[in-house]
């Protein structure tokens, strides 16, 4: 016998409720800090303790997807960030691959980032009291070093490529984006410490030996990779870019690299205003020719490369649209007609 219509489409609904349920119930919810597993700990006190910080919203779900998982006996002890885990599956991997010790912080550094973004991140993290005493370790950021005192640390004497840093300019550019673990008691100069001895790492004998062959010193290398940086995003858009840049340097031609406008004003538009391109900072290129002060972020490998290795092209200019994509142009009239179509 058939059921009614409206039976069946309450059943159906009751059905789509519980199906929706359960996938709310089997995904991870959002810690609001590390999560911790106590050498000793067993299946129940961990599922508990994921179940009390918010990171499942069902114990008895989690332990059947743990109890049917070949890692139900492989979760470690340590210290885990979550947060960005989407599904059970996701959660339980990353249990079971060994977190930081209960004793140490995670801190990920994202390339670009300038001094600003890694002081209040550090801050975040319980590694700082504030932005200010990271400041007071690696400079204040946009600062014209010329007339401001150094900073506290001087780590000059243990890193070779600071020979040709001007003695009080700070470490923007130098801080090198990466994963790191630390002592949760470490002190800011610990931290500094690790991620320029990274920096050191990543610069090795190959690549300062291409910025000699060029002619170019460290500094003005990771100047220019920071430009690039926050300009373009692709690996080849890099070394076109890289090499218009000092194509532009080289006769005088002034960068006009919206990113370093928004540095010196802390800004972040994607096409700067005319009144802040007036702006009278040595980190403005449109208004001063030649390479900012000094590095306007942190990048990463592949722009310092970008900076040592640039790709031969005929183009003078090129923008970036809303979408990412790179415009170039072989002429200001090609230029403004690239404006025009693509940043309306």
């Amino acid at each position: 016998m058939k059921r009614p219509l409206s039976i069946a489409l309450a059943v159906a609904a009751v059905s789509s409720g519980i199906a929706w349920y359960g996938v709310y119930l089997s995904t991870p919810g959002r810690p609001s800090g590390p999560f911790v597993i106590n050498p000793g700990d067993g299946t129940d006190r961990i599922v508990a303790g994921l179940e009390d910080a918010g990171v499942v919203r069902s114990g008895v779900l989690f332990k059947l997807a743990l109890s049917s998982s070949e890692l139900a006996t492989k979760l470690q002890p340590g210290s885990y960030d979550l947060a960005d885990a989407k599904s059970y599956r996701q959660l339980i991997e990353r249990l079971a691959s060994g977190g930081a010790a209960a004793n140490e912080v995670t801190v990920r550094i994202l390339e670009g980032w300038t001094v600003r973004e890694i002081a209040d991140h550090l801050a975040a993290k319980g590694l700082a009291k504030d932005a200010a005493q990271v400041f007071a370790v690696v400079g204040e950021p946009a600062e014209d070093f010329r007339t401001s005192k150094k900073p506290t640390a001087d780590f000059s004497s243990e890193f070779d490529f600071f020979a040709d840093k001007p003695i009080n300019a700070g470490l923007e550019g130098y801080l090198f984006p990466d994963t790191y673990r630390v002592f949760a008691d470490a002190t800011v100069e610990d931290v500094v410490r690790t991620m320029l001895a990274n920096f050191g790492r990543k610069l090795d004998t190959g690549l300062r030996t291409e910025i000699t062959a060029a002619g170019r010193s460290i500094r003005d290398v990771i100047i220019m990779a920071s430009v690039i940086e926050r300009e373009v995003r692709s690996e080849e858009d890099r070394a076109m870019v890289s090499d218009i840049f000092w194509r532009r340097l080289k006769i005088g031609m002034a960068m006009q690299a919206d990113s370093t406008v928004n540095y010196a004003t802390n800004k972040g538009l994607p096409s700067v205003t005319h009144a802040d391109t007036q702006l009278d900072s040595p980190y403005n290129t449109y208004k001063y020719p030649g390479l900012p002060l000094g590095p306007i972020g942190n990048p990463g490998l592949s722009a310092i490369k970008a900076a040592i290795e640039p790709k031969k092209n005929d183009f003078w200019y090129f923008l970036t649209d809303p979408e990412g994509n790179v415009h170039y142009g072989r002429n200001i009239e090609e230029h403004n007609r690239n404006k025009a179509k693509y940043l309306r």
